[in-house]
């Protein structure tokens, strides 16, 4: 009964531990999210800026499964390519083991409520602070604490191995094995790794049963080989719904892990031994054990990098064979909005990307759907032929509405940081302007098509005049679309303002020219300059749509 409650006791710990490196993580993404994506999407242009990148970013946010997701998210936008996340990568895999360093410097050095409660108690007067950044310093503080008592609940319950020599043999013939023992316990550190969905909090387990004496150092290093694997499966998850190079970024990483583990396996003993004579001490002295961990978590990442950084370009080409394109997709096709689970790390940050990428798409829709008014505005059979196609795209944007507002919907009822909750608004307010564009596209075709059907005529000049009219909304509806897919990199406001003016007085002018040849132009056709004044008023409303699909840009974060 005894062993059961202890086993209990170290779940709770890792517990805790999970839930307190979570809320720490969240807190430094809500805290610097926007900036680190930014870098994320402009550091990554030559394979060694993009090491850096990885290293830098993993390591301010504790978490390579958080980096890689992102990534992944990126990539699936079209923000970066394949070639250019694979440096970022590299570099996600050498800052993670950030993390065991400060577990050996601290975790098993000194008494962990001395650093955990102190860390609680400061964050207190944040937490309850009605300003949200502040609420983000206390998340990083509470995590912070949370994450070292879990780690001081997992050193409690597992006991020492002195006393169980039971499991002392078990663990002594499994181990003895030679390289199928090292085998074996690379197995076991994958499936500890997927189980518990964070490498660190498998790392640090690690680091704990070996203090404990329960693993000695050869055989914890096999766990760490395994776990180095058990980490690409969070981003592997996060691509299932994605396209195509989202898929083959995550290939990439566990190739990259893979071959790092395969030649690490053929010298293995070597490498072990170097590490034993690099770090200070025994490694069979419980206190030195966590820093011959940490050294061989960032040596072998390390020199893994370095072997594989100058073959990047085949590793991208390797990965594009092993994942094909995706088939061209089908207007008929029923849109999908393919978002990360919530449960994976920093999904929200993620989804967000992905929100933007498809938002930059439903513009697209829009645009296309006023552009093809704008085409067949003239020729009667090809607007009735092309009227079973706006009905597809109308209907269209309204399942990306539906969608997208459902789950961003979802998202405010989650524990948002201040720049993640100013962003789901303004992906919101920007999802419904660009329906209501599409809708307004749709009825001016409807009302061209009654226009023809009735064989009414605008006024002489009137076809060119919407024309013109037209294209003004068109490049507003552009320029919008642009920002949102990133070819954009400075979005000026300014801009937006003259185009609205712009809108609003060409809006003026045709309405008083209209108005003023149905007052004295006796053969003119009245109904179809009703039609016209109709068309002149959606397209105005198309340009406030614009308008607050601008203003609402301006609340995005920079990517």
């Amino acid at each position: 009964m005894k062993g059961f409650f202890q086993l209990l006791n170290l779940i709770g710990g890792i517990g805790v531990f999970l839930v307190g490196m979570r809320i720490m993580s969240d807190g430094i993404q809500n805290r610097a999210g926007n900036r680190l994506k930014s870098v994320l999407h402009t550091m990554t242009e030559n394979r060694f800026a993009g090491v850096l990148t990885g290293v830098g970013v993993t390591s301010v946010i504790q978490s390579s499964s958080a980096t890689t997701v992102l990534l992944v998210s990126l990539v699936n936008a079209g923000l970066i390519t394949v070639k250019q996340s694979l440096g970022v990568i590299m570099g996600a895999n050498i800052g993670t083991t950030l993390t065991a360093w400060i577990v050996s410097a601290l975790g098993f050095k000194f008494h962990i409520a001395d650093v955990a409660l102190p860390a609680i108690a400061i964050a207190i007067p944040f937490y309850f602070s009605g300003r949200s950044k502040r609420r983000e310093i206390a998340d990083i503080l509470i995590g912070f604490g949370l994450l070292f008592l879990g780690l001081s609940f997992m050193k409690d319950a597992v006991p020492d191995i002195k006393n169980n020599p039971e499991v002392l043999a078990f663990l002594s013939n499994w181990s003895d094995m030679g390289f199928s023992s090292t085998l074996l316990f690379v197995l076991i550190g994958t499936l500890l790794t997927v189980v518990v969905q964070s490498s660190s909090a498998a790392m640090t387990i690690t680091i704990t049963m070996a203090f404990k004496g329960w693993i000695d150092f050869p055989v914890a290093a096999a766990v760490i080989l395994g776990e180095n694997i058990g980490t690409t499966i969070t981003a592997y998850l996060a691509s299932i719904p994605m396209n195509a190079t989202a898929k083959r970024t995550a290939r990439a990483h566990m190739l990259f892990n893979l071959i790092g583990v395969a030649w690490m396996l053929a010298v293995f003993n070597p490498f072990t031994r170097l590490v034993d004579a690099v770090v200070p001490g025994s490694a069979a002295d419980p206190v030195n054990i966590p820093f011959h961990l940490s050294m061989f978590h960032t040596l072998f990442n390390l020199f893994n990098t370095l072997l594989l950084v100058g073959f990047i370009g085949p590793m991208s080409t390797l990965v594009e064979k092993m994942v094909k394109e995706d088939s061209s997709s089908s207007l008929k096709a029923s849109y999908q909005l393919k978002v990360v689970p919530w449960h994976l790390a920093d999904s929200v940050a993620s989804n967000l990307i992905t929100v933007r990428h498809d938002l930059a798409a439903m513009a697209g829709e829009a645009y296309t759907m006023l552009n093809m008014v704008l085409g067949n505005a003239r020729d009667y059979k090809e607007l009735e032929k092309g009227q079973d196609e706006m009905v597809l795209r109308e209907q269209r944007v309204d399942d990306m509405q539906e969608q997208i507002i459902g789950y961003l919907t979802k998202c405010t009822q989650q524990t948002l940081g201040h720049e993640q909750s100013k962003t789901v608004a303004a992906q919101h307010r920007i999802t419904n302007e660009l329906e209501s564009v599409a809708d307004s596209s749709f009825s001016i075709s409807l009302l061209l098509e009654r226009l023809h059907d009735k064989g009414w005529k605008f006024h002489e000049q009137g076809d060119n005049e919407i024309r013109l009219y037209t294209e003004q909304v068109l490049d507003f509806i552009k320029y919008n679309q642009d920002y949102l897919d990133g070819e954009i990199d400075q979005y000026d406001i300014e801009v937006a303002n003259d185009m609205e003016r712009g809108i609003d007085s060409m809006r003026d002018t045709l309405r008083k020219r209209s108005r003023r040849t149905i007052e004295r132009d006796e053969e003119v056709n009245v109904k179809g300059e009703l039609i016209f004044l109709d068309i002149v008023k959606h397209l105005e409303h198309i340009g406030d749509n614009s308008m607050n699909v601008s203003e609402a840009i301006v609340d995005l974060p920079k990517i």
